[in-house]
């Protein structure tokens, strides 16, 4: 039989999964192939498998990767109210911080929100 802090903790990432890929998803305009989420004492952790747009594939083959890192980062800070909140309602935690990066090969995004 499961135990019932895991089962807990189960839907807690769960959750924070789909809300935050559906923040992502109005945002961008893009999805993720894969949201991943880990829980712990003071961490949350999500990895998403993102799509660029052509535009940002397009600058990544032309060896601008930074420029659409960048970007992604002013943006991501620019919606980090709407993440915090996401994390908050889904734990009943205050987030104490944020952390964003974006990796380019392969692609994939990491939001990592400290617990206070």
């Amino acid at each position: 039989m499961a135990d019932p802090t895991e089962v807990g903790q189960s839907q807690v990432e769960q959750a924070i999964s789909r809300e935050l890929l559906k923040v992502h998803e109005e945002s961008y305009g893009l999805g993720a192939s894969t949201v991943t989420t880990h829980v712990t004492e003071d961490l949350v952790v999500t990895v998403m498998d993102i799509e660029l747009s052509v535009a940002e594939q397009t600058l990544v083959a032309g060896g601008r990767g930074h420029d659409v890192r960048q970007l992604r980062q002013s943006y991501q800070e620019a919606i980090e109210p709407v993440f915090r909140a996401v994390v908050e309602r889904a734990t009943g935690r205050r987030v104490a911080a944020f952390l964003s990066d974006l990796h380019l090969e392969p692609h994939f995004a990491v939001e990592i929100f400290r617990l206070a």
